[in-house]
């Protein structure tokens, strides 16, 4: 059986101990912030997210970080997925939440 490694313990695992690797939480949050909106499937390729819509209940509902849903429809795609993207009113706010998802502890060498 194939096990998955989650990024956090391959940085624990390269033996480089004060790389602490982003979890995919915060990557989401990173990608939403500066890089634009997402979609699942752009979150699949991109950030090897699986279950977009789990991350971002968790951003709404964990961090009430406000995120925008915006219907849409892919020639590829029997039915119309969502467009998850924040707002400029949230921005600042969903700032501070990355800001505060990055303050891990680095672990002892």
């Amino acid at each position: 059986m194939k096990t998955t490694i989650r990024s956090e313990e391959k940085a624990t695992l390269s033996g480089d101990q004060h790389i602490i690797a982003p979890t995919l939480l915060a990557s989401v949050l990173n990608h939403l912030l500066f890089d634009g909106s997402l979609n699942k499937f752009e979150a699949d390729r991109k950030l090897g997210d699986w279950s977009l819509h789990s991350t971002i209940s968790n951003l709404a509902n964990n961090h009430a970080v406000p995120i925008k849903r915006t219907p849409e429809k892919l020639p590829h795609a029997r039915q119309s997925i969502v467009r998850y993207s924040i707002t400029e009113s949230a921005r600042n706010h969903a700032a501070h939440v990355l800001a505060k998802l990055g303050r891990r502890k680095k672990t002892a060498t």
